[in-house]
Order: structure tokens, then sequence, then C-alpha cells
């Protein structure tokens, strides 16, 4: 009865998967909600391939994922995975869906998944990778993940004891996980930028595990990223199997030092953060078994997806769109970190509100108290614009970030935000939420055509 049930729902889920695509819809989520509406046990009943290779972690997950589909598929092995981020247990039974035929017979040859650290203990029991990839542990949205620890303890607990962890040596408490499973570390070495204190509002790993003494930094990148250790019991951070010892930002590369061997590859992205999802894919691809020099090739292919970063250009000014996540207050200082430390004049023009919340509950906005807003009171951004429901509670943040009030810019709606933001800068920065992805390409084309035509309007000479 359970083989027959389960076929059902095989059968169902690849149906309405062809309907809704039909329909022109990304049919990512639902089909395998019906899988596993007519088989709970969908997940552990769908025989695995040979190789299922998965991502979890706070931030970065979907860029690392994707970055290790592409490089598998790019060496010619047939691969499934959830890459558009439908990373809870019904994305994953649509990517199980999609990996076996109508007989449940796998198809392919890897399976790459992104899961959401949350719903790790729904997923990873059942499919039991064969290797993890945790990409960090920050402080998320707290209506959803409450503190660390608390996903910390998840993972811990419901990751199997056969999968092959592949760690960040440099964040302090996902590091610390199953110590009892094979693990191996990958870690940016000291950094002229690191300092020794931290300079950002949250950083949720300052005491000792051991013995609860004040951890000292070797050198601190951001929050709890960095290398610290105990001055009364020993306690340490972790040694780097794979350490990255040199970022040339003018000819885009980076050095990776494996076992003495040292590896220079095309830099993906120029954004710290999305350099360690590269450094976690290289390692994870190291460990598989993929040649090293073969993964430096397929890297020259690789770009970051448009959803988390795009480049464009209206007349004369640079356009960056890129996701700062709402209620996300790291993952948010993460990007606006990065913005504030950009070269040349430049605007940032944001839109973070919770689309979903806005529509059917109520955000919540003390988040962007544990956000770093300070980085973007410097003297290279010349104006701030704030859209959305939300752009007075994001004024008031910045006030109290020290931000001069004439830079700032209210208006609720979006596009009418665009009219009237000064068009002769060199570089504008569209942050948005993972919800307002949608919404601000619409933006962004808004952008570029009023941009262009400011442009034109003057000769081309801006």
């Amino acid at each position: 009865m359970g083989r027959i049930r389960y076929l059902i729902a095989l059968w169902a889920s690849k149906t309405v998967y062809l309907l809704l695509r039909l329909l022109k819809r990304n049919a990512t989520m639902y089909p395998g909600y019906i899988a596993l509406k007519i088989c709970p046990d969908y997940l552990a009943r769908t025989k695995k391939s040979p190789n299922v290779l998965c991502v979890t972690g706070t931030n970065g997950k979907t860029t690392t994922t994707n970055m290790v589909a592409d490089i598998l598929s790019q060496s010619g092995m047939k691969v499934v995975s959830n890459r558009y981020g439908s990373n809870i247990n019904t994305g994953v039974a649509t990517a199980l869906t999609h990996s076996v035929n109508v007989f449940g017979k796998p198809k392919i040859d890897a399976l790459v998944l992104e899961v959401d650290e949350r719903f790790s203990r729904l997923i990873l029991p059942f499919i039991k990778p064969d290797y993890l990839v945790v990409t960090n542990l920050f402080r998320d949205s707290i209506k959803r993940n409450a503190h660390p620890e608390y996903i910390f303890s998840i993972l811990d607990t419901y990751v199997p004891e056969t999968t092959k962890l592949i760690l960040n040596a440099d964040c302090l408490q996902s590091s610390q996980l199953l110590k009892n499973n094979n693990r191996v570390y990958f870690g940016v070495e000291k950094l002229d930028t690191d300092v020794t204190e931290c300079v950002n509002l949250i950083n949720d790993f300052s005491i000792c595990p051991n013995c609860d003494e004040k951890l000292k930094y070797n050198y601190l990148r951001y929050h709890h990223i960095g290398n610290a250790y105990c001055p009364k019991c020993g306690f340490k951070s972790y040694e780097a199997n794979y350490r990255l010892t040199n970022i040339d930002y003018e000819n885009q590369t980076i050095t990776v030092d494996h076992s003495s061997v040292e590896t220079v590859y095309p830099m993906v992205n120029r954004a710290l953060y999305n350099i360690y999802n590269e450094l976690a894919a290289i390692t994870l691809m190291s460990e598989f078994g993929v040649d090293l020099e073969k993964v430096k090739d397929y890297m020259k292919k690789i770009s970051i997806t448009q959803t988390r970063y795009k480049e464009n250009k209206a007349g004369k000014t640079e356009i960056v769109r890129t996701m700062a996540k709402g209620q996300n207050s790291v993952s948010c200082s993460r990007t606006l970190d990065f913005v504030g430390h950009e070269d040349g004049d430049r605007t940032v023009f944001i839109m973070i509100d919770d689309l979903f919340e806005r529509r059917d509950s109520s955000e919540f906005i003390g988040w962007i108290y544990d956000a770093d807003f300070e980085f973007l009171n410097t003297d290279g951004i010349k104006q701030i614009v704030l859209a959305g429901p939300r752009c007075f509670d994001y004024k008031l943040r910045l006030l109290i970030a020290g931000v001069p009030e004439e830079r700032i810019l209210c208006e609720e709606d979006e596009f009418k935000a665009v009219d009237i933001m000064d068009k002769d800068i060199d570089k504008l920065y569209l942050l948005h939420d993972t919800s307002t992805y949608d919404l601000a390409c619409k933006v962004e084309s808004k952008i570029i055509s009023v941009f262009t035509e400011a442009y034109n309007s003057k000769g081309g000479e801006q």
C-alpha cells in the first residue's frame, strides 16, 4: 500500500508541475506540496541520486547552491537543484520529483539542494545528504528563527552522522556543529581591513562556550566572523583546510591554499560575503572530487543569480540592484557595509519592506535597530531614497545613524520615488527584499528609462 501511495503522489506531483508550467508558473513548491499531502513520507521514500549535496546556513545558501549546481553541470553531470530558493520541505519534494522517472528510479547523477536551516529537521534526516555545507549561522528574523543558538540546536540534532560537513572556520557559531561528524573547514586569512573589536551592533558569539569568559579576537571581520580564542580555557577557532590567502580586487581574483598548493580563481563577485560563498563552493567541489584546475575554469562562466545581484548601465550611471534581506539585520548590514564602502558618488535606493507582510500581516520593524545603517553615513553617499509604506521608519533609523536629513528623501510610492531622485550620479544602488524582487525589477526598468532619457536630453554630457 505504501508503494502505491508513493507512486500516486509522484504521478500527481509530475502532473501538477506540467499543468503549472503550461500556465507559465514557476512550479517550485506546489508539486511538492501535493506529493507530501498524498504521501507524508515522500522525502524518505523517493530513491535518491548517487550523490546528494546540500547547502544550509543563515546567509548565502542560494548563491552557494547555484554555484555548486553550475559547476557540476559544466563537468558533465546531470543535476537537479532547487535553484530558485524553494528550500523548505515542499520545495525539496518538488526537486525530488524531478530527480526520478515515472517509476521512481533516479535519472540524474547529483541532487544539489538548498535547505532552509529551520526546516532542516523535516528534510535532512530523510534525504541523508552525502555532503552538507553550512555557510554561517547568524541572527535572522526573530519571528521565524528566534536566536542562532536555537537554529544551531536543530542542525546539531537532525543532521545525519554519516553526512560530511563543510564548515566555515571563521564562523564561531556554525563551526562548532556535530563534532562527531567528518568535518572540513574553509576560511579567509587576516585581511588589512580586519579589526580586533566588533564595530557592528550585533555579535552573538562573544562569550566562550566552555567557560563563559569573554573571547578575544586575533582578527574580526564583521559580527562574530573572524578568528578568536579564550584567554582562560584555551578554546579557539578551528584551522581552515582551505584558506583564502589573497583577494586581488584589481585583477578580480582570489587565491586559495589547500595542502600547501595555491590555486588562483576568478572572483565571481567583489562583495566579501559572496567571496565566502565562492570559497564554500570551491571547498565542497574539491572534497567531492572535482579537479580544482577544472573548478577554476568552471568559475569563469559563473555569475551571481540575478535575483541576488545585477549590474546595469543608464547613461553615465552604473546601476547595481542587490538584495538586502528585510527582517534579517545581519544580512542587511552586510549589504549596507558593501554599499557604504564602494567608490564614487552614489545614491542608495532602499525598498526593503516585506511585501507579503505588507499585504497579509504587519511587519516587525524592530530589526532595523539591529542593522548597521551607520555604514550609510559617509560622504560618498549623496542621497538616500526611501520608498514604500515604512519609509519614515527607515528615515528615523538613518537620522539616529547620523545621516544628515538633507540627504534623505521619502516617498511611499516606489515608482514616484524614481522621479524625485538626483539623476546626475555615478552609481545607484537599489536595495530590495526577497519578497520585493519582482517589484524591484519593475522599478529598475523605470530607473534605466528615466536616467537614460535625462542623460540623452543633455546630449550625453551629464
